[in-house]
């Protein structure tokens, strides 16, 4: 029997020309929470009429539409690539050795487009088909909370709705499917050696009072190209100015970053999870920060408790360095 608990999400990446166009799911994603939903602009009439004393039915008008909202999933070593690609722009997976591949992801001047479809299923057991085209992430949130599992949240950029479109029934990555959680995470400061498509990140100096890790990236879509001829749909999206940012826990344990936030000095953060084992070594996800700068903040008393500092940052281009942000994965996927 079909409950409230089969919900799915499945996406079809879109070709190159082909924003809006549907194409029937082919990867399937376990997502935690969704928000994904259509906006009207509503606008009514407001002529002066003799005798109507409300608003009339047939003056109200919607000259636009759009979709937004956003979708959460938990940090997976098997079947995100194609995610992972839709949140920074650009992926290639190389053949390490044996059955482990590398995915590496860096920031594209355009994002792929989705085909989305949610599965909703009714109280009786059928399952409605939203089919959400021309779907692009807007912006995008990793986190790692305190002895939790990792999470990515990524907020949605969405063209034109179908329900029209039949059902996909979804199917899922091969098991063992791991999930990278804050028990096997590290965090490295220092000197930065980048990542090749093989080779994984690395730095200098491991960062030991670190409670938690977040970063947030706004790919600054364009997404209001309304235009004439569009029937009240709007354009695809470009990709503006990226703001990248962040923030770490840390426990106050000596006056690394107090000294950081005072001189305004950059550091480097190379964060890494970890999971199951592969034909070479384990299956890897890293996000790679060349350089922030910390904004805040100066430790604070806490009565009797532990000082816990907040500790956000501004993620810059380091003026030399090839990225100013990869996101790496180490995984048995064979393709993004």
């Amino acid at each position: 029997m079909t409950t409230t608990q089969d919900a799915s999400i499945g996406i079809f990446k879109e070709g190159a020309g082909t924003y809006k166009t549907f194409g029937a799911a082919t990867r399937w994603f376990e997502f935690v929470e969704e928000s994904l939903g259509w906006e009207k602009n509503i606008k009514q009439g407001q002529g002066l009429r003799v005798g109507k004393r409300v608003a009339r039915s047939g003056r109200r008008t919607v000259p636009t539409a759009m979709g937004a909202g956003d979708w959460m999933v938990e940090a997976a070593s098997k079947g995100q690539g194609l995610l992972w690609e839709g949140c920074l722009g650009t992926g290639v997976s190389t053949l390490v050795s044996g059955a482990t591949y590398q995915q590496v992801f860096t920031l594209g001047d355009t994002l792929p487009s989705w085909s989305l479809q949610k599965g909703i299923p009714q109280l009786g057991g059928t399952v409605d088909p939203y089919s959400f085209l021309g779907a692009m992430v807007a912006n995008w949130e990793f986190n790692c909370p305190n002895g939790d599992i990792a999470n990515l949240k990524m907020g949605m950029d969405i063209g034109d709705l179908s329900t029209a479109q039949a059902y996909g029934a979804p199917s899922y990555p091969s098991e063992p499917v791991n999930l990278f959680h804050f028990q096997n995470g590290t965090i490295f400061n220092g000197t930065l050696t980048a990542p090749t498509a093989t080779a994984l990140a690395s730095a200098t100096t491991p960062l030991a009072s670190v409670r938690s890790f977040q970063v947030a990236v706004n790919n600054n879509l364009t997404g209001d190209r309304f235009n004439f001829g569009g029937a009240g749909r709007k354009d695809r999206p470009t990709v503006g100015l990226r703001e990248i940012s962040g923030s770490l826990v840390v426990e106050y344990a000596n006056t690394t970053f107090r000294d950081a936030v005072l001189n305004d000095t950059p550091m480097c953060l190379v964060f890494n999870l970890t999971a199951g084992a592969l034909s070479s070594g384990l299956e890897t996800l890293q996000l790679v920060l060349p350089e922030v700068k910390f904004d805040n903040e100066l430790a604070k008393t806490n009565k009797t408790d532990l000082i816990n500092q907040t500790m956000n940052f501004a993620v810059l281009d380091n003026l030399t360095a090839a990225q100013p942000l990869w996101v790496v994965t180490r995984t048995a996927d064979t393709a993004l």
